[in-house]
């Protein structure tokens, strides 16, 4: 039987089990038994409380809660799937499915259409983002989750769906019957040229598909006369651990090794076998960030290593451990378990400890013998605490067990709070469908070259004002004169003063005053991201009335970290300085062969 290695985080996981195995650590740990015995003895207990327990068990839910008790005490990435878990994880990995081709979320606890994806039956029957999803197969969406509404619109390809569909400036529902297709979701969801010499490829997720998505970007990208490279791998989870060796190899020399894993019961090595896509001399940066992890770190520290691209962005998650699929039975049931570390081509374990478990380095044998006792151990980890310290290819020095730190750390600037609130309202979202009728009407052009006007602007302001759920959200400054005011009537009616409430008081002319200070800043704040609003405004419609793929170069166009990458790529000077070791720096002793 044939299985597929991840490497991919799970945050909600990684949430819920975090938390169990903070409890186990801080408890005696219990000497190891025969491995049989345990599970003879669990299968008494089951065994007795299902023949013997007061009240009837559901057995199913008896085996979960073992499940679930086993699961606490390993690390959060080791889990057991249900059949429809494990279905939807297939989906993911492969990369397509049968469908309507829509990406769909709640707006206002309504099903809503947020892209409709190119080519697909939803975009060629004209099914537009902003579209409410009103009913399903003549069954009303009010209350349906997410989940629910994806799993009905997903079915076998040919078959038909019929979706009734609310759409701003259209007084009645509109039926539309699709007829579902093969999806493919592409793990390259845009790439083009950043400048007349400079490639650009947004790399999202690491599945079947990703390789061959790539060559052909780069191909593309080659022809429009790509001389430099940008990949960009922010917050890409990961995925596939074949995938990620198969990336690196179109960029790496034949013989340099990629990726090294090792467990109780694996060790191997992966090198590159064939000529890179990308020849060696081709500049190259790598974007990374707090949300790249597994797949994406193998890559990237890979290229790392060998010095074949720079790194910029922030330090990635940090997730060095390998999970392998083993299917439980024919109804679908399946365990996703950690089977080992990965190890980059000198040595690297990247693992965060509070990620789950710490990997160790390749120099310690120790980790793979299984009757090490625990005053052993403890001395190997105090040993490799002290063996952290690892140099690439061209002598820079680099740190394992804490994710993948760039060459060039890129901060970006905090966002205000006015615009904060915005995303993550999706008001400009909200604003591109209530204004896109009146924009058809009018036959204004919008694409690229064109600007948003301030009359535009204006109406987005009031329409923010307009929105309740939108003035709710108050600042922390806002909270906090809350609860002065609370805090000021309780302590006066502490002090027996109920009588006389904040309202009698000097103190409620300086709140009211600091109240109304706080809201003009509200809408200070709008004209003093003018430019920014207007960006949003303009990204929305274009993805409204084009598509999203102009949408995207054009939000590129603002990002610091990528205008630090093209810096760095249109300066030979600085790139060179910043991939070379420093003076009379010492590589490391042990390397893997070229």
């Amino acid at each position: 039987m044939m299985f597929k290695s991840f490497c991919f985080r799970s945050v909600f996981m990684a949430t819920l089990s975090a938390l169990c195995f903070a409890n186990a650590a801080t408890e005696k740990k219990t000497p190891p038994g025969d491995f049989y015995d345990e599970v003879s003895r669990l299968n008494k207990v089951l065994s007795e409380v299902n023949r013997k327990y007061v009240e009837n068990v559901n057995p199913t839910e008896l085996t979960d809660a073992a499940i679930n008790g086993i699961r606490n005490i390993l690390d959060p990435h080791t889990t057991v799937f249900a059949p429809k878990d494990y279905e939807s994880l297939r989906v993911s990995m492969e990369g397509k499915f049968g469908g309507v081709g829509i990406t769909i979320s709640l707006r206002d606890n309504i099903l809503t259409v947020i892209s409709p994806l190119s080519g697909t039956p939803a975009f060629k029957l004209g099914i537009r983002a902003g579209d409410r999803i009103r009913k399903i197969d003549g069954k009303e969406t009010k209350g349906m989750s997410l989940d629910d509404a994806v799993n009905k619109l997903r079915g076998k390809i040919g078959t038909d769906v019929t979706v009734a569909i609310e759409r701003e400036g259209v007084p009645d529902l509109m039926d539309y019957t699709i007829t579902r297709a093969e999806i493919i979701v592409h793990a390259v969801p845009y790439y083009g040229m950043v400048t007349p010499d400079i490639g650009y490829i947004k790399l999202a997720t690491f599945s079947d598909k990703t390789t061959s998505d790539v060559e052909n970007a780069l191909r593309s990208l080659q022809k429009q006369g790509m001389k430099k490279l940008i990949l960009d791998m922010r917050y890409n989870p990961g995925g596939l651990l074949n995938q990620a060796i198969e990336i690196s190899e179109l960029f790496l020399k034949p013989g340099n090794v990629i990726v090294s894993t090792r467990g109780r019961t694996q060790k191997t090595e992966s090198a590159a076998r064939r000529t890179p896509l990308v020849k060696p001399e081709v500049p190259m940066v790598v974007l990374v960030n707090q949300g790249s992890a597994s797949a994406a770190e193998i890559v990237s520290g890979a290229l790392q290593d060998w010095d074949r691209a720079l790194i910029v962005g922030k330090t990635s998650f940090g997730k060095g451990s390998v999970q392998t699929i083993f299917p439980l039975d024919n109804a679908g049931n399946a365990l996703k378990l950690t089977t080992a570390f990965y190890y980059l081509p000198f040595g690297r374990c990247i693992n965060k400890p509070e990620n789950g478990i710490k990997g160790l380095t390749l120099q310690d044998e120790e980790y793979e013998d299984e009757e090490k006792d625990a005053a052993k151990t403890d001395s190997v980890k105090a040993d490799t605490a002290k063996r952290d310290t690892f140099y690439t290819n061209n002598g820079r020095m680099m740190f394992g067990g804490g994710g993948i730190k760039p060459d060039v750390d890129v901060e970006l600037d905090p966002m205000p709070w006015v615009v904060q609130v915005q995303e993550r309202m999706a008001m400009y979202f909200k604003f591109a469908v209530k204004i896109r009728p009146s924009l058809e009407k009018a036959q204004v052009k919008v694409n690229s070259e064109w600007a948003v006007p301030d009359s535009l602007f204006t109406q987005f302001k009031a329409f923010c004002k307009k929105d309740t759920n939108f003035m709710k959200v108050k600042s922390n400054a806002l909270v906090g004169v809350d609860q002065l005011e609370k805090s000021i009537i309780r302590e006066q009616n502490y002090m027996g003063d109920s009588a006389k409430t904040i309202s009698d008081s000097t103190l409620v002319k300086r709140i009211s005053e600091m109240r109304k200070a706080l809201e003009d800043n509200r809408d200070a704040q709008f004209e003093a991201n003018k430019d920014y609003i207007k960006d949003g405004i303009k990204r929305e419609l274009l993805t409204a009335f084009v598509n999203d793929s102009v949408s995207t170069a054009f939000s590129l166009k603002r990002d610091k970290q990528l205008n630090e990458a093209i810096k760095y790529l249109s300066d030979t000077q600085l790139y060179k300085k910043a991939i070379s070791a420093p003076p009379k720096q010492k590589k490391n002793a042990a390397k893997p062969k070229k």
